[in-house]
């Protein structure tokens, strides 16, 4: 299920949807935002790019597991074929990195100014709302790629 709404990017008007996972999103957001013993850490004087090196493969990777917990994703099945969901989908395109870079954007514009990683955890986050980001089988998933 996708849900229709508008959003300005650079000055444009532009109607994306938000997928079937955004309201489980929203919850873990809250949660995350509630939390005052994680994501305490402050970057600074890193550029995007070094960032997203750094932090993007590790880190990122093990937020979405552990977002998209392997309990969560046994409740689906495969958005392609039907058989039961084991792995998360990010799509072409929209691959971690690319959301990544696109929440460090817009939340650390300046990245002279020291940011904590919640908020750009949170930003991340967001990112997959508006995404085709889904869960798959392996078959489907490999074949994707």
């Amino acid at each position: 299920m996708f849900i229709l709404f508008v959003r300005k990017i650079n000055n444009k008007l532009i109607m994306t949807t938000l997928n079937e996972h955004s309201d489980y999103i929203s919850s873990r957001i809250a949660s995350i935002e509630k939390s005052n013993t994680k994501w305490k850490t402050n970057v600074i004087d890193t550029s995007h790019q070094d960032f997203i090196r750094d932090y993007g493969s590790n880190v990122f990777t093990n937020l979405i597991r552990n977002t998209f917990t392997g309990t969560y994703v046994k409740k689906f099945k495969c958005s392609d074929c039907g058989a039961p969901a084991s792995e998360r989908c990010h799509g072409k395109g929209e691959e971690r990195p690319l959301l990544l870079k696109r929440a460090l954007e817009k939340v650390w514009p300046n990245t002279s100014k020291p940011i904590s990683m919640k908020i750009i955890v949170i930003a991340f986050l967001e990112e997959h709302k508006t995404t085709k980001f889904t869960l798959k089988c392996h078959t489907c998933h490999v074949n994707e790629k």
